[in-house]
């Protein structure tokens, strides 16, 4: 076997190796995301319903529904002639429905609320937690090896300096989030509810 590896070095360095940097590089990337987390959960808001199958202008809407003053949710009054998406159809008519999920961030899993449960919950506005955790958004274009696409993807994560955690999120259908039909609310104070 010794001479083997002798007469055979460099062919087996040269399959090594970048078995070794390809490990190097997963780890660097993936071990981070293991160890971020944050006391705090959060509530986020979404859209069913609506004149689109997709509702693509949702997000506009949500994000004038609800805001966070005082530590708590309040909902605000819509417009009734306002027509953010330009359609010619007054944003209050385009029958959007806002449902509030309080996400577990220790489980990633989330659950629906009541609005009015939603109102009860101490919350803080900022889109960073008070332990620095931030949500964000990324969209990334998955590499493809050789002939094969790595295909891509949109998604909110909990991110603190360089390590990320992807979250899991409902969409308006109960299935992972569509990418337009997501509106942070507010961290639930204090810690874990």
């Amino acid at each position: 076997m010794k001479e083997f590896l002798k007469k055979n070095f460099a062919i087996i360095l040269a399959f090594a190796l970048p078995i070794v940097l390809i490990l190097v590089v997963a780890l660097t990337i993936y071990v981070p995301s293991l160890f971020i987390s944050t006391n705090y959960n959060f509530i986020y808001s979404s859209c069913t319903a609506g004149t689109n199958y997709y509702p693509y202008y949702c997000n506009n809407y949500l994000q004038r529904l609800h805001s966070v003053a005082s530590g708590k949710l309040v909902e605000n009054a819509i417009d009734p002639l306002e027509d953010f998406d330009k359609n010619g159809l007054p944003d209050i008519n385009e029958n959007y429905t806002a449902r509030i999920f309080l996400h577990d961030t220790q489980k990633n899993e989330s659950v629906e609320i009541t609005l009015e449960e939603a109102k009860e919950l101490s919350l803080n506005g900022l889109l960073t937690s008070p332990d620095g955790v931030t949500i964000s958004s990324n969209y990334e274009r998955g590499s493809g090896f050789f002939l094969f696409d790595g295909g891509s993807s949109y998604g909110y994560y909990l991110t603190k300096g360089k390590s990320r955690s992807r979250l899991n999120l409902i969409n308006r259908d109960d299935s992972y989030y569509y990418r337009d039909n997501f509106q942070f609310l507010g961290w639930v104070l204090p810690g874990r509810k």
